[in-house]
């Protein structure tokens, strides 16, 4: 139940939620806003969530998302998780604005994690929930394709530090565990630009951490307020 509900619990959601980042698509000096809607399944688990993402100056992606997820569990069945996910990233490199042959962005997200189960009134547990920091690390290309479509393939690393609680009804106590796990994530997003300022990304991608391969896809919207800067 630890790794399962705790580490591998954030991780999922996390590869769910962080699958989009806007920043990758504007160019430096760019604002904008984006929305995204994404699904992940792996073997063990599926979900949904919902992303808002605000970038400044085309470095910085603010984002802030929400969902919902199911778990098979062999202690508590059909056990449910509801969670938010605000993440911070700043494009550090930028292919788009500068002679780099790559672009490379750093993250650092916090994930909320509430549990729900039928189960686990009567196996005693009155609450059940996990706080997960996330640091990660992104390198992506843009590869220009025919018009008005384009590829951004990707490559990346995580490490998830979780700490799961659960709290007893007979007693009041509080009982905790920490763990942390590292992941591996591809991705092959497709670009469609609507104009110089309107962007349609569908973006999936693969998380690998040594218990499980998890697929995730996301679908958003991206629209600057301004258009590059000259030059840029």
């Amino acid at each position: 139940m630890k790794r399962a509900s705790a580490v591998f619990t954030a991780l999922f959601l996390l590869s769910a939620s962080a699958a989009f980042s806007q920043g990758n698509f504007l160019k430096k000096g760019q604002y904008g806003l984006g929305l995204s809607g994404a699904y992940a399944t792996n073997s063990s688990a599926s979900g949904f969530s919902g992303t808002a993402v605000v970038t400044l100056g085309g470095i910085f992606d603010l984002s802030f998302g929400a969902g919902h997820a199911v778990f098979d569990t062999a202690e508590f069945g059909d056990l449910t998780s509801n969670f938010l996910t605000p993440e911070l990233r700043a494009h550090v490199i930028k292919q788009n604005s500068s002679k780099s042959p790559v672009s490379l962005s750093l993250s650092f997200g916090f994930a909320k994690d509430d549990f729900a189960s039928p189960e686990l009134e009567p196996a005693g547990i009155g609450a059940m929930w996990a706080n997960s920091f996330v640091l990660g690390a992104t390198v992506y290309r843009d590869v220009p394709l025919s018009g008005k479509l384009s590829l951004q393939p990707y490559v990346g690393v995580s490490h998830t530090s979780s700490t799961f609680k659960l709290t007893v009804i007979s007693t009041g106590v509080t009982w905790s565990d920490k763990d942390g796990m590292a992941a591996f994530l591809v991705g092959l997003p497709v670009v469609y630009s609507f104009s110089e300022r309107a962007l349609l990304v569908l973006q999936p991608g693969l998380t690998f951490d040594k218990d499980a391969t998890t697929f995730a896809v996301s679908l958003g919207l991206v629209y600057a307020f301004n258009k590059a800067p000259s030059g840029e």
